[in-house]
């Protein structure tokens, strides 16, 4: 590894190094933009020192065996371990609403901006995953329907704007980055065992275990 960054940074640009890296490794994916009350949305500070310094993050990360990518166009950055460890899977439930999310994103892709966020609400998610997608019963439980949007905001999928996420009228972003966490191909395979298990409760597969997300 070239050491030239670490040797030459300066304290603050260190203690940057230090936040961005474990920031990757907790949370997968740092944004171009993120949500402020009050400002709206406004540059990442984390995403332009990334962009300035990708190949001394890049050198540091791929000694603990994750691979540090970036997509420019949809901005952000995100991390793929390269031993196909320390994988989040989400239960079905979760899954189901990631899928709701995606399927949002996919709809709304020729209206985004620059910003490139989908928003809408955790009501408009709940109808897909409870009409379109019957894996959520008519009244869902408010709290899994929280725990579930909860580990999507911590992995930087969706950002909450107003409200909490046990409210229909909660509004959220959905980022770009959902665009790799489920690939059209993923995405393709997930709905088609969806379909499948509302003709055969018994099917054997699992939209879980279809969906290992944030390697």
């Amino acid at each position: 590894m070239n050491f030239d960054f670490v040797t030459n940074a300066t304290a603050k640009e260190l203690e940057q190094f230090k936040s961005v890296c474990n920031q990757l490794l907790s949370r997968t994916y740092i944004v171009r933009t993120i949500y402020q009350p009050g400002k709206g949305r406004v540059d990442n500070p984390d995403y332009l020192f990334l962009s300035r310094h990708y190949e001394a993050v890049q050198e540091y990360l791929s000694l603990l065996d994750w691979d540090l990518r970036r997509d420019e166009l949809n901005g952000y950055f995100y991390v793929l371990n390269t031993d196909e460890a320390n994988r989040c899977n989400l239960n079905k439930k979760e899954t189901a609403i990631l899928l709701a999310l995606r399927l949002i994103y996919e709809e709304n892709m020729e209206r985004l901006g620059l910003e490139q966020d989908a928003v809408c609400t955790v009501r408009d998610v709940l109808e897909k995953v409870v009409t379109d997608y019957p894996v959520f019963p008519a009244k869902p439980n408010m709290e899994e329907v929280k725990r579930a949007f909860t580990v999507l905001e911590n992995h930087s999928v969706i950002q909450r704007l107003e409200g909490k996420f046990n409210q229909g009228s909660c509004r959220i972003a959905i980022l770009p980055t959902i665009l790799s966490a489920v690939s059209s191909e993923k995405l393709n395979l997930v709905v088609s065992v969806l379909k499948k298990e509302e003709t055969d409760e018994e099917a054997e597969e699992n939209p879980a275990d279809q969906l290992a997300l944030f390697q």
